[in-house]
């Protein structure tokens, strides 16, 4: 019987996957043997050694406490002692000791310890002899425990402390064998194992050798029987370098015998295909001349005019007449976060930009009929944010176009959009400086005015006080409380004319390195007070190791300050007021989080407007002075509210490797 080329190749192959099998069967089998008898040292005699270890720690720390009380001279506190270490050593021992109890019995079950009664026998033996001890212990202790008269100012007795100290001394030496005992079992089993890894990996390496030496003699079998298709392949080379009249002489009737005669045939054929294939690439070389300098200069227009949209700075989107987005230019990529992949070929309103844009969207017709361009000033996109998850908010100046051809028919629209996020902002910011300071001027020429009237009228309250005190001492009662209320008022209005000096008059912060952990923990005691008569439960969530900023500790007090006593005023019946500090990107921030009933959106947009306050006897200046302090250190103050939920302030503050945002220093978000 002939074997075909097919049948040897598959058979010498078999016999090479038949000897990896058989190395990788046994390697699995005995490697999942070992593991399985690691899992049983793992889960048997490693906790059985780990609660022996709990047991001894926890009687040398009994010894060591019961041996330090009886040093006392205070009695009284030797017996409370005392009997505290009576309870927990005998709740504690005994609960240990039956664990340990326990896990032994689960190993004396596990199959690789059946065979080992006679160590679990031993085990158990001591097992008894340390339950018998600890109960003379823990008698001995409760009997010395009862020594003690407080009434009478007897200390423990000494004979029950040596009794102690010596049961103490049995059970730890029987502690310390049963320890011995687990140990010395748990190195001799994963030596036994590891000696079985290392003769298994013997066999392994010899069966793989034995593999290997199969595998070359195959290989050098098969190769001899292959030899015929060298001559095919250097045929087929020299085929591939044009020479299309070879033929392969091979007298055979195996495969490859018919591989030879198919191999000649299509030699002849593509030698005849050829030939017909030279004769059209020279009728097409000449056309393709005359088409080639047409199509160049098209290439080059085409080429030119990419170049001018990539090179233009503003984001260019263009649209065909159906609304599908035909080309996306790179800077509009990075402006609303484009993909061209993507997004070319889709219609407008499915663009992740479409919610902005929903006044093109319903008014596209009259745009494709050419009624005049539309600018959109400052429109605002939400996308995605570059830095992280959330999104930002961008303001861009929107130009819409209609594309008309030379035929005068509309091809399509052009929308033109530049980032006027910063212009905006800055112009906002200086706006909202010069109105800070206008206010601020205003603030201290009206606080200077009232102040010494307020005085004078203070002072002579007082006065006309104490002068109808003294001459109608029967009717001044009702005078008294009058004229107490006005004092009140005046003070009132004092501290509010303080107020409006503190926020016209603040002082350039003097910026040194501070650690803001520390200042928020000294805020923190000073106000611990006012929390609990408030019935506010803290939470501290400072972080300690956080860099240092660069800041004006008093100024800092004075804003943090008035965003506590913010939060304490929105909880009026009581409830959580949360203070955590993190570092983040070169950042420290500091988040104050309450639970109390929030701020409508309408109010969250005019919270840090300067008189703006939501109280009835508000002065509407602590957060303005808050948001104006946190300006002057180069930081950021958002407030974050839902309404019935509870309000957040985020500061956040650049570290001192960080250099200060010149920015106003306020971002607002509404949650809900």
């Amino acid at each position: 019987m002939r074997w075909s080329l097919a049948s040897k190749i598959f058979i010498g192959f078999s016999i090479i996957l038949a000897m990896f099998g058989t190395v990788t069967i046994y390697g699995v089998a005995k490697l999942g043997s070992l593991r399985l008898r690691l899992g049983e040292v793992n889960q048997g005699l490693l906790p059985l050694r780990r609660s022996a270890g709990e047991l001894s720690t926890l009687l040398e720390v009994t010894r060591k406490t019961i041996d330090s009380v009886v040093r006392f001279d205070n009695v009284s506190r030797q017996r409370r002692l005392l009997e505290r270490r009576q309870r927990y050593f005998l709740r504690d021992f005994d609960s240990r000791l039956q664990t340990l109890t326990g896990r032994l019995a689960q190993v004396e079950r596990m199959p690789h310890f059946a065979q080992q009664q006679g160590f679990f026998g031993n085990i158990r033996k001591n097992l008894d002899a340390v339950h018998r001890t600890s109960g003379q212990f823990g008698s001995t202790l409760e009997q010395l425990v009862q020594s003690i008269d407080v009434e009478m100012n007897i200390p423990p007795d000494v004979t029950l402390v040596r009794n102690l100290e010596r049961q103490g001394r049995v059970l730890a030496g029987l502690l310390s064998m049963l320890e011995r005992a687990i140990r010395s079992r748990t190195n001799a089993t994963m030596l036994h194992m590891e000696y079985e890894a290392n003769q298994a990996s013997g066999v392994i390496l010899w069966l793989t050798g034995l593999a290997v030496l199969v595998s070359i003699l195959v290989t050098v079998l098969s190769l001899r029987a292959l030899r015929p298709v060298r001559q095919l392949v250097e045929a087929a080379q020299r085929i591939s370098r044009g020479d299309f009249g070879q033929q392969v002489e091979y007298q055979a009737s195996d495969e490859l015998g018919l591989l030879v005669s198919e191999f000649n045939r299509m030699a002849r054929s593509l030698s005849r295909r050829e030939e017909d294939l030279q004769r059209h690439r020279r009728e097409m070389e000449r056309i393709n001349l005359k088409l080639r300098q047409s199509g160049l200069d098209l290439e080059l227009m085409k080429l030119y005019n990419e170049n001018i949209i990539r090179s233009i700075p503003a984001g260019i989107v263009v649209l065909d007449p159906q609304g599908l987005v035909t080309t996306i230019n790179p800077t509009a990529c990075r402006l609303w976060n484009l993909d061209p992949e993507r997004d070319i070929g889709l219609p407008l309103k499915q663009l992740a930009i479409a919610a902005s844009l929903a006044d093109i969207i319903s008014n596209w017709e009259q745009i494709l009929q050419g009624q005049g361009d539309r600018l959109y000033e400052a429109l605002e996109f939400q996308v995605d944010s570059a830095d992280g998850p959330g999104q930002r908010t961008l303001l861009v100046d929107l130009n819409v176009t209609a594309l008309v051809g030379t035929d005068g028919n509309v091809q399509g629209v052009l929308l033109v959009g530049e980032d006027v996020t910063e212009k905006v902002r800055t112009k906002q910011a200086l706006i909202q400086s010069e109105r800070l300071a206008t206010i601020g001027r205003m603030s201290a020429m009206v606080a200077h005015e009232i102040r010494n009237p307020l005085s004078s009228i203070g002072l002579n309250t007082e006065l006309l006080q104490e002068e109808i005190a003294e001459r109608l001492p029967a009717e001044s009662e009702e005078a008294t409380a009058l004229l107490k209320s006005i004092c009140r008022e005046v003070d009132r209005l004092t501290e509010v004319t303080d107020e409006y000096l503190r926020f016209a008059r603040l002082p350039k912060p003097q910026l040194v390195p501070e650690h803001l952990p520390v200042i928020l923990q000294e805020l923190l005691q000073f106000v611990a007070g006012e929390l609990r008569e408030a019935g506010i439960e803290l939470h501290e969530r400072l972080q300690s190791d956080l860099p240092p900023v660069k800041a004006d500790a008093n100024q800092l007090r004075q804003a943090f300050l008035n965003l506590l006593r913010n939060s304490m005023e929105s909880m009026p019946q009581g409830g959580r007021l949360t203070v955590s500090s993190e570092a983040v990107d070169g950042l420290v921030r500091v988040r104050i989080s309450d639970t109390g009933r929030g701020i409508d959106p309408d109010s969250l947009d005019h919270i840090f407007d300067p008189f703006f306050s939501t109280r009835e006897n508000g002065t509407g200046l602590g957060l303005s002075l808050t948001q104006q302090i946190v300006s002057e250190h180069g930081g950021h103050i958002r407030c974050e509210s839902r309404p019935g939920q509870g309000t957040a302030f985020v500061v956040e503050l650049p570290t001192v490797s960080t250099p200060p945002d010149p920015g106003n220093g306020q971002q607002q978000s509404h949650q809900g």
